[in-house]
């Protein structure tokens, strides 16, 4: 029986989805008007509260992470000048701590109750649910960042929007979100564990994000995909489970041989770098900015 599909492009808004038959467990469809791939089927909203409430709270920053953010907001600081930056889905909110740390006004958004509260507990300002710019006078703030975000929205495109929307002309974006074009999925294939109803709704490639990008206003736009998940691809290949933050897995194995070792620390420099000329890393690391003051 073919399956109905409820759910229109997130990126042009019209209901003409091709199936991807390898997909199909995860209702994956391509728009034949745009090309981007999607979930064809909307979650029930009983599908997302049970999966949001089964998410892990982290308990920790681990200095590998602490140095990616630092060398993050190290590329931030040219774009300081109201000294605001939110973060949207900001998790257990790490990246805030860190950021507030070198004297940034933190603001965050976040589904997750649990930790809503345990980022006001500590004095992060914290808002629950969905990004909902009337919270927030326009153009109020330096620097937008979303790690992670966008693949699990249902209007992907209106969130890029509103990102837009709140910053001030010449601030910066920075967001992350799966490569659909990436080697790990070629080598993985309908196994990719990436591919995840009802977690995941939406997957780019490097053209279709700057694309809709460019679609809602936003310039200068970079982008680089880096890494090779050897967890991902073993955890699809044979259905065992490594999360992601687990110290022992293959990945994190991996990232502290890295970061003890300068021989390895150039030879993954150089692996990022043919992993973005090819877009063919597992991440999309984007950076654009609004357009500047006329």
């Amino acid at each position: 029986m073919r399956e109905e599909y409820d759910r229109p492009c997130p990126n042009c808004g019209t209901v003409d989805g091709r199936p991807l038959p390898a997909f199909q467990a995860h209702h994956l469809v391509r728009c034949r008007s745009c090309g981007t791939t999607y979930a064809g089927r909307s979650p029930r909203p009983e599908e997302l509260e049970r999966l949001y409430a089964s998410y892990p709270v982290h308990s920790g920053l681990s200095p590998i992470t602490r140095k990616r953010f630092e060398a993050l907001l190290d590329e931030l600081e040219r774009y300081r000048s109201t000294g605001r930056l939110i973060d949207v889905g900001s998790g257990s909110g790490y990246f805030l701590d860190v950021a507030r740390e070198r004297g940034w006004d933190v603001h965050g958004t976040e589904y997750d109750p649990r930790m809503v509260e345990a980022c006001r507990a500590r004095g992060i300002s914290m808002e629950q649910g969905p990004l909902d710019p009337g919270n927030y006078e326009p153009g109020s703030f330096d620097v937008v960042t979303s790690f992670e975000v966008l693949e699990h929205l249902l209007e992907p495109r209106t969130e890029l929007g509103h990102f837009r929307s709140l910053l001030r002309p010449g601030g910066r974006l920075y967001l992350t979100t799966p490569n659909f074009n990436a080697l790990s999925r070629h080598l993985a294939g309908p196994a990719w564990n990436i591919v995840n109803y009802p977690e995941h709704l939406n997957y780019f490639t490097p053209r279709s994000l700057a694309r809709t990008l460019r679609a809602v206003g936003f310039q200068r736009i970079a982008i680089r995909t880096t890494g090779i998940s050897v967890s991902r691809i073993r955890s699809s290949r044979t259905r065992s489970k490594q999360e992601n933050v687990d110290p022992g897995n293959d990945d994190q194995r991996l990232r502290h041989a890295i970061d003890g070792n300068a021989a390895l620390r150039l030879l993954k420099r150089s692996a990022d770098g043919m992993l973005t000329a090819s877009l063919r890393g597992d991440t999309i690391k984007v950076s654009a900015e609004a357009p500047a003051a006329q």
